[in-house]
């Protein structure tokens, strides 16, 4: 059975989340890891490196804090997984543990165990809270090798019935749509509108368009299939009036390096970006 990582470093909206995680795990037949990770220390590295002056004190602070909700983490999880698990039929085998290990050093460890894991992770940042700013997270959408998704606050249940692709035309557009329909149909009958946003939709764009379309169609064994061009002056604003028109459970997007998707995957403000939108955002990798 394939697995879902459900990464945690502070308890705040972890009922939800833990929700969403057991709900999405049981739905889809993949088996589930929480684990809850204390990793301030290397977080604050590049803070730190090369500070001749004494350690500051919100920094001291967010260490204590964060060290002492770490020792009452694994305890406070099960409690809250018991009673998930006391309304709630779940067939999935699942684990709970906690670790120093930093985050993406633990994902890679965890690849090795299960090529096709998926992280879960939510959009709040702990760390920089308990801090006031002096902690960055990085940015792990680029940092981890496997597909990693994002899910809202107050988000407890799955519906992944209405599904948006975002293509700039990759070749390995096919491969992730491939994975993304296989994984779709264990569940609910989900449809799947691949959207491709360009500010000019001359000849040779529509073009190219019905060529990607008829590429999907031929190497994506899947029949619920929609195709959307949108020409808007930058491709966020595309996704938006697409998602304001029509309803969306999930957007899914390619970790690119050009284009749109550079931009997004390569900005300080990545988290803001991912979660821009509101609804869960599944990234897969460009390999």
């Amino acid at each position: 059975m394939k697995t879902n990582l459900l990464l945690l470093d502070s308890l705040k909206n972890s009922e939800s989340l833990l929700s969403f995680a057991f709900s999405f795990s049981n739905r889809y037949r993949r088996k589930l890891k929480i684990t809850y990770v204390f990793d301030l220390k290397w977080m604050g590295q590049s803070y730190m490196s090369g500070a001749t002056a004494p350690m500051d004190a919100g920094f001291i602070r967010a260490e204590k804090m964060a060290g002492k909700e770490f020792e009452e983490a694994q305890t406070k999880i099960r409690t809250m997984v018991d009673e998930y698990l006391k309304k709630n039929l779940i067939q999935i085998p699942y684990e709970i543990s906690t670790s120093e290990l930093n985050r993406v050093d633990l994902v890679e460890e965890e690849l090795k165990k299960d090529k096709d894991l998926m992280l879960l992770i939510n959009n709040y940042q702990s760390y920089a809270e308990l801090s006031g700013g002096l902690i960055r997270y990085p940015n792990i959408v680029n940092d981890v090798k496997c597909p990693v998704f994002v899910i809202p606050e107050d988000t407890p249940h799955v519906v992944l019935k209405d599904v948006v692709y975002a293509t700039d035309y990759n070749p390995e557009d096919i491969t992730s749509l491939k994975h993304l329909s296989t994984f779709l149909k264990q569940a609910e009958r989900a449809h799947i509108t691949v959207l491709h946003n360009d500010k000019e939709v001359d000849f040779d764009e529509k073009l190219k368009w019905k060529g990607f379309k008829e590429l999907v169609k031929e190497e994506v064994d899947f029949d619920n299939f929609n195709f959307t061009l949108e020409n808007q002056e930058d491709f966020r604003k595309g996704i938006e009036d697409y998602s304001s028109e029509h309803k969306t459970d999930l957007l899914v997007l390619m970790h690119e390096k050009r284009g749109f998707f550079e931009q997004v995957f390569s900005s300080s403000d990545v988290k803001n970006v991912l979660t821009h939108f509101d609804k869960p955002v599944l990234v897969y990798h460009q390999q």
